[in-house]
């Protein structure tokens, strides 16, 4: 057996069933989106998979291909599968400036980056939505109330 052979088992290829997204796909732009509930979800579904450590830290590491090729092959093949998954949970519609990640954990970070970037704009504009908000006469004080307050959920969601 060579010492290939033997570091081999070091990374198993793992199968690709019951890889389904089964919540919500993240689309940044919905008013109900919430990164940090998906995020999460995101982390529960890959731990399951057993992908968890090919996005989020403690980062498995690539292998050298030349040093361990096999481990190095069910390495990327494990990462793709993850890759994939991170995919499947977003909105077709928002996979535009994600196309240069080259690794699952580089995947997530641009979903982040996205979302954080867009999220100030988004918290600085339901910001002004509160501000602009008055008591009418007409309506009851609770219900003013509510409505200030789940725009506020929605702001700490950001």
């Amino acid at each position: 057996m060579s010492n290939t052979d033997s570091a081999a088992s070091s990374i198993q290829a793992i199968s690709n069933r019951g890889m389904d997204w089964k919540h919500n796909k993240f689309n940044r732009n919905s008013p109900t989106a919430n990164f940090t509930k998906w995020s999460k979800s995101l982390k529960i579904h890959l731990s399951l998979l057993s992908l968890k450590f090919y996005v989020f830290p403690t980062l498995l590491p690539a292998p050298k291909a030349s040093a361990e090729p096999i481990v190095h092959q069910n390495w990327t093949a494990n990462n793709n599968l993850a890759w994939a998954v991170i995919l499947t949970a977003l909105d077709e519609t928002k996979y535009e400036g994600l196309d240069d990640a080259m690794t699952a954990a580089n995947l997530y970070a641009a979903v982040k980056k996205q979302v954080e970037g867009k999220g100030l704009v988004w918290m600085v504009s339901l910001i002004q939505e509160v501000l602009r908000i008055q008591c009418s006469p007409s309506e009851l004080l609770t219900g003013t109330a509510t409505h200030i307050c789940n725009i506020v959920n929605r702001i700490s969601a950001i």
